[in-house]
């Protein structure tokens, strides 16, 4: 993967080419790997929520989207495992695996206690994947809090290091946000894995500025160590009226913005990225954040940005019932810098190579709210290492929708690229 600006050399460590070194070949990544990459928030405990009210037309809207990994938060009723619980197992059993927060207590919601692991577990199946640390606590609020956090988090590892599935359940951290980051204590002993909410605000994904996922990172490591990081809280809303200092995109850009994040995140080496959310929780109208940031509006029509995350999976994805025996392994190599583009080579598990690539710039003016002009293309000449079948071009437009045509099958492929993701299908 390779971003020509002063990142780099973040950008050489995921994966990159250096600048004007036509001949190196990229690394190969794998398409299966991006997609357990990838997971979604659900509020399978929210009574009144279209995710209780209508919880069989969210699951069919899952099983279309194509993401297994869920996060949601634990809401202890004292009916349990009624509820909530009955639901995760539901999709515990078609397959899907959850990442279940344990407040503790320093936000809404009550508290749940870590030593009710081994029942809450239980409870979700086979689903329970990650055990994670309190939601956003506000441990800079006053003094004590981030003790309190701290000993929360110190139970709850404590907790899944004696159960019986400790050899699979990982354990994340608390996901601290803006001051409260500094305040935390450090949790490194108690973790297995860092947590952080990398929203990027109204910026691109691969900002430098305020919403950099690199700052994220950077953040957390006094508070984690060297943990790998997840993202369990990651996206952008279109809330266009709002006064919110979080600030909107357009429907339009994030369809653009979303594939772009995801293959982003773990180009970066984010382990996981969880995005915020299936369905739009409310309706309160287009001032509101909260009722703008799923990829389902509230009523449960597709966004551009379900559609752009499905085909993203879908294209990574093999087709039904093709494997290669062993994955080709093409060397692609740029035959020259191109600023601003980013780009990565993945073996697909029926033995094609994808090549995913755009170019990293800003679609959005945060002072209008409207859409930037659109940048001019640039030529990016890729040659490959031996004469392919096919050369497929696949790209995708602001509504989610991904078009394909097929390029002459050369071992020079030139293509114009913009800000808007393409990816070549290499057979």
């Amino acid at each position: 993967m390779t971003r020509l600006t002063r990142r780099s050399a973040l950008a050489m460590a995921a994966g990159a080419l250096a600048a004007g070194r036509a001949a190196a070949a990229q690394p190969l990544h794998r398409c299966e790997a991006l997609i357990d990459s990838i997971g979604v928030n659900v509020h399978l405990g929210h009574r009144g929520s279209p995710y209780v009210d209508r919880f069989a037309a969210c699951a069919e809207a899952l099983d279309a989207l194509g993401i297994r990994h869920l996060r949601d938060d634990i809401v202890l009723t004292g009916d349990e495992p009624a509820g909530q619980f009955e639901r995760i197992a539901d999709l515990a059993d078609r397959g899907y695996r959850f990442s279940l927060i344990f407040y503790d207590g320093l936000t809404p919601g009550p508290r749940v206690p870590p030593e009710r692991f081994a029942e809450i577990a239980a409870w979700a199946g086979d689903g329970l994947l990650v055990a994670e640390g309190g939601n956003e606590p506000p441990v800079a609020a006053r003094p004590g809090l981030a003790r309190l956090s701290a000993d929360h988090q110190a139970a709850l590892f404590r907790a899944v290091r004696a159960d019986a599935r400790a050899g699979v359940v990982r354990v994340a951290g608390p996901s601290y946000i803006q001051g409260n980051v500094a305040a935390a204590q450090n949790l490194a002993a108690f973790v297995d894995l860092a947590n952080i909410h990398a929203y990027p605000g109204a910026e691109h994904p691969e900002t430098e500025g305020a919403g950099s996922l690199a700052r994220f990172v950077a953040a957390a490591r006094p508070v984690f160590g060297d943990a790998p990081v997840i993202a369990t809280e990651n996206g952008y809303h279109t809330a266009l009226a709002t006064g919110s200092a979080h600030l909107p995109i357009s429907p339009g850009l994030r369809a653009r913005y979303l594939p772009r994040m995801l293959l982003w995140s773990y180009l970066q080496g984010v382990r996981r990225t969880y995005l915020y959310e299936l369905i739009s929780s409310f309706d309160r109208g287009d001032a509101d954040p909260e009722s703008r940031f799923g990829l389902l509006a509230h009523d449960g029509r597709p966004t551009p940005a379900f559609a752009a995350v499905r085909n993203l999976i879908r294209l990574f994805g093999a087709p039904a019932g093709e494997s290669a025996a062993v994955p080709a392994d093409r060397d692609v190599a740029l035959a020259g810098p191109v600023p601003d583009l980013v780009t990565a080579r993945f073996a697909r598990l029926d033995g094609a190579t994808l090549v995913p690539l755009w170019l990293a710039i800003d679609g959005w003016d945060r002072r209008s709210r409207a859409l930037r002009p659109d940048v001019p293309a640039r030529t990016a000449e890729f040659r490959l290492s031996r004469q392919p079948r096919r050369v497929r071009l696949h790209r995708f437009d602001d509504d989610g929708a991904v078009s394909a045509v097929d390029l002459p099958a050369d071992r020079r492929v030139p293509l114009p690229v913009t800000d808007r993701l393409c990816v070549v299908e290499l057979t």
